[in-house]
C-alpha cells in the first residue's frame, strides 16, 4: 500500500511540475531568434520598438490566438507580427533581419519530467 501512495505522489508532484513549467513557456519572454530570416505576411508594423518590446507584444497577442511569428529588424527598430505558418519564414540575405519562433510548450524540462513520470509508470509493471 505505501509503494502504491508513493507512486501517486511522486506522480502528482511530477504532473503539477509539468503544468507550471508549460504554463511559463508559454508566458516567456524568451524565445528562439533566428537571424536572416522574414516573415511573408504581417498584420501589425510596430515602428521604433526593442525587440523586447517586440515580443511582448506578441506574447499578448498570442493569448489571443492571433500572433505566431515576430519578425524584427534591428536596424529600423521595426517590428512585425504575423501569424504567418512558422514553417513558412523566408531567408534573407540581411543579418539584421530576423525572426522570434515559439517552441512547443512540451520541450527542455518539461520532456524531462514527462518522460521520468513515463519510466516511473514503467516500473510498477
Amino acid at each position: 500500500m505505501a509503494f502504491f501512495l508513493e507512486h501517486f505522489v511522486r506522480t502528482a508532484i511530477i504532473l503539477l511540475l509539468t503544468i507550471s513549467l508549460c504554463y511559463a513557456d508559454i508566458q516567456s519572454v524568451a524565445t528562439k531568434f533566428t537571424e536572416m530570416k522574414s516573415v511573408v505576411t504581417s498584420y501589425v508594423t510596430l515602428q521604433d520598438i526593442s525587440k523586447i518590446k517586440c515580443v511582448e507584444k506578441c506574447n499578448k497577442e498570442r493569448q489571443n490566438n492571433r500572433c505566431t511569428l515576430a519578425a524584427y529588424d534591428k536596424r529600423t527598430k521595426t517590428c512585425y507580427l504575423s501569424d504567418d505558418d512558422p514553417m513558412n519564414v523566408l531567408d534573407t540575405e540581411d543579418k539584421m533581419t530576423g525572426v522570434f519562433f515559439y517552441e512547443p510548450c512540451v520541450t527542455g524540462i518539461s520532456t524531462f519530467l514527462f518522460e521520468q513520470n513515463i519510466k516511473s509508470s514503467l516500473k510498477l509493471k
